[in-house]
């Protein structure tokens, strides 16, 4: 879900982050406590990316990539810039960026 905010050279799959996401994932997690071993890192992401807080978001990556026993292929190395992201956006999602970011900037 976090693929558009990172830099990685490899992305398997990719879901748009919405805030309407993060509370299905925050509500999952919430009722399924005792099914999810690492509930509480699962939380701490989710609670400060609602937030709008994706300050830590490539480590965040990272953590969870790990948590679901990936291999080390795709980790992520940064943080993806505004215009990184939209391009992403545009590539993956096909998606114009008003729908998005609710602006009409543009990018090459």
């Amino acid at each position: 879900m976090s693929h558009k905010k990172i830099i990685a050279d490899e992305k398997e799959s990719s879901i748009m982050i919405t805030p309407e996401r993060i509370d299905t994932l925050l509500q999952m997690v919430e009722e399924n406590k005792d099914v999810y071993e690492h509930r509480e890192q699962y939380l701490d992401v989710l609670n400060r990316w609602k937030l709008g807080d994706f300050s830590s978001v490539d480590q965040d990556y990272n953590d969870l990539w790990f948590l679901q026993g990936s291999k080390q292929d795709g980790i992520a190395y940064g943080i993806a810039t505004k215009e990184q992201e939209i391009g992403y956006i545009f590539r993956v999602f096909a998606k114009e960026v008003v729908e998005v970011f609710g602006s009409s900037i543009h990018t090459n």
